[in-house]
């Protein structure tokens, strides 16, 4: 490999590298989003609860299951 090539391989590296970081930091960011919307379906479904302590039959839509 000449100096040109491996320069030119180092830049396609580090670019590499910054779009790993991005992609992180984006899957990080779904990952925390899915854990608040997971919280807040299942806080629902603990607010729905009846008073005899089972969950309703329904599916997230609100149409009765079965």
């Amino acid at each position: 490999m000449n100096e040109q090539q491996i320069n030119e391989l180092l830049k396609a590296l580090e670019a590499q590298a910054k779009a790993q970081m991005e992609q992180t930091a984006a899957i990080n960011r779904l990952a925390e989003s899915n854990e608040a919307l997971v919280a807040v379906i299942y806080q629902s479904m603990v607010d729905d609860e009846g008073d005899d302590g089972v969950m309703p039959q329904t599916y997230l839509s609100g149409k009765p299951r079965g």
